[in-house]
């Protein structure tokens, strides 16, 4: 399989403080859907701050479709990433939904006749397309991060990473995003490469695989089904599992295998007393 991100023997420390990366290896595939997971302080939000350039390794490689982060790349990689962060309000440029997406395509100086077009699809992808002339602040926060996620589509990204972007939302904002990511999957199925940054388990069992990290070290990886088979380990590592993980752990009588939601509930319909 082609290769989106590879990271090899990655070393980072804050300034003053021990090492928090320390020969970090990571492989991501084009068109996986990546969940990488870990209690406050584990990690994640740097190690994507990393990936896009922000910050800079101590040593160690860190390729995106095999081309190597360096000063010189910087631009390039980051062109071919998309991000979205946790609170919404901090990432409103526009007076207007449609403005806020134009605001990237005008940065990437694409032609005014093209861009009507680039932002109509973009939050017709996310269900936004009825509020693009509506004022941001008026949105949900739900909606917010639609439309930020359409602002980022706007520009064509191979990757998107998502950093805790439903961390500041209630459940039915939570449900919105996590449903249009599933939406975005299903539409560009392997030219789009997704990674969420999350401690949120029930949005993490939606991945195609699941990444958790703890102190800057590698600590389960597989898909969900997998690594929420490991009770102990994720406890152990302040993580708990899905609700419906947290149940199967609890009954006296359990399947063989790791259950989601709806089929643990079928399991249990067909239980004999």
């Amino acid at each position: 399989m082609i290769e989106a991100i590879k990271i090899n023997n990655l070393k980072y420390s804050y300034q003053g403080s021990q090492q928090l990366f320390d020969d970090f290896n990571l492989t991501i595939q084009v068109g996986q859907w990546v969940a990488l997971v870990g209690h406050n302080g584990s990690g994640k939000s740097t190690l994507a701050k990393l990936i896009l350039g922000l910050i800079v390794a101590n040593s160690g490689d860190i390729d995106v479709f095999g081309e190597r982060l360096s000063v010189a790349t910087v631009n390039h990689v980051r062109a071919q990433i998309g991000m979205v962060f946790q609170n919404p309000d901090n990432q409103f440029v526009g007076a207007t939904v449609a403005d806020d997406v134009a605001f990237g395509l005008e940065n990437m100086q694409k032609p005014s006749s093209e861009m009507p077009k680039l932002i109509d699809e973009a939050l017709e992808i996310v269900g936004m397309q009825a509020f693009k002339n509506r004022e941001p602040h008026m949105l949900s926060g739900g909606q917010k991060q639609r439309v930020a996620l359409a602002s980022v589509l706007a520009l064509n990204p191979k990757i998107i990473i998502l950093d805790e972007a439903t961390a500041m939302l209630d459940p039915e904002g939570r449900d919105m995003v996590m449903q249009t990511l599933q939406k975005l999957k299903a539409r560009f199925g392997s030219e789009l490469t997704l990674i969420t940054i999350t401690h949120d388990m029930d949005e993490a069992s939606l991945a195609d695989r699941v990444v958790v990290i703890n102190d800057g070290k590698l600590i389960l990886d597989g898909e969900p089904a997998t690594v929420f088979s490991e009770r102990d380990i994720m406890h152990s590592n302040g993580l708990e599992l899905p609700f419906a993980g947290e149940l199967l752990a609890k009954l006296d009588k359990r399947p063989n295998s790791y259950l989601d939601e709806r089929e643990l509930v079928q399991w249990l319909s067909h239980l004999k007393k």
